[in-house]
């Protein structure tokens, strides 16, 4: 039996050398499982039985996650088992992935200004309000407006 695998199958490990290698407590390996990511293959009395394989699995889960995949997403990745089809999924969630860090560096630039504004009062500043402005979604002006917060004529 190798170093770290446990029960009489060779290659299988058991669900707390799978969290030991992958760094993930077993909750969400049991979670993973529910949600059918991964799968135990046996059990050694209590104890979940996985073939290493899982591993390689895991990590694919831990990158998506990293790059904020749905737990959907994860799965229709994984349904593809590597043949080409993930090439598009991958593309449309990479493009999404670039949109939003071009947003967060545009915020991080109306972030900078503000804290190197010169005015008093950063709400102040025409340049922050027209970030603040261009945050909202376009609604005519006082008809979107419910009358309590309407300024009285």
């Amino acid at each position: 039996m190798a170093d770290g695998e446990h029960g009489d199958e060779p290659g299988l490990l058991d669900i707390g050398e799978v969290a030991a290698r992958s760094g993930m407590a077993a909750s969400a390996l049991r979670f993973y499982e529910r949600e059918q990511i991964i799968a135990s293959v046996d059990r050694k009395g209590l104890r979940r039985q996985f073939g290493s394989e899982v591993l390689t699995t895991l990590g694919v889960v831990a990158m998506c996650r990293r790059a904020g995949f749905t737990l959907g997403e994860i799965k229709e990745l994984l349904a593809t088992g590597g043949r080409p089809t993930w090439k598009a999924f991958v593309a449309h969630k990479r493009d999404e992935l670039r949109a939003q860090a071009e947003h967060l560096g545009r915020i991080a630039e109306q972030l900078d200004h503000a804290l190197d504004c010169p005015s008093a009062n950063v709400f102040d500043c025409e340049h922050f309000k027209a970030a603040l402005h261009d945050a909202l979604p376009m609604v005519p002006e006082r008809a979107a407006l419910p009358t309590a917060w309407a300024d009285p004529a």
